[in-house]
């Protein structure tokens, strides 16, 4: 594999804040359908909302449909195939605005950012109040 990259966990050049993020998906959201992806042959093993100042973007990562043996672990057996990875495509998807998308596909959505400061410390939630008034914008 002298082309391509490995997909890693989100990444920026200064982390100011860093996290996690996990969401529990809608059974009748089909995520190919809303990138615009032929289901029959793609499936979608990852996606990512990313970008700055002048936008953000949703970027799905699929594997062929060809790749997945009749198995039912596949895709350990698609890496140890494939020389320890799982060959993938990444797909930039236009025309759609990401955030309309993850809500689509959200049961249930969790992100939680921290401060570099605080990486490796527990906090505590001592107490939970309501925010003030958000001005109209």
């Amino acid at each position: 594999m002298d082309e391509g990259f490995v997909w890693r966990a989100a990444e920026v050049t200064f982390p100011d804040w860093n996290g996690t993020a996990q969401l529990n998906q809608w059974r009748s959201t089909d995520l190919a359908e809303l990138a615009g992806l032929d289901n029959e042959k793609w499936l979608i093993v990852g996606f990512e909302i990313g970008g700055g100042e002048r936008g953000h973007h949703l970027r799905v990562v699929t594997i062929e449909r060809d790749l997945i043996p009749e198995a039912a672990d596949v895709f350990p057996k698609i890496a140890a195939e494939n020389g320890g990875v799982i060959p993938a495509t990444e797909f930039i998807v236009h025309d759609v605005e990401p955030y309309d998308v993850l809500q689509a596909l959200s049961h249930n959505f969790q992100l939680r950012m921290r401060a570099r400061g605080t990486r490796d410390l527990p906090i505590w939630i001592e107490s939970q109040v309501e925010g003030p008034e958000q001005p109209l914008v």
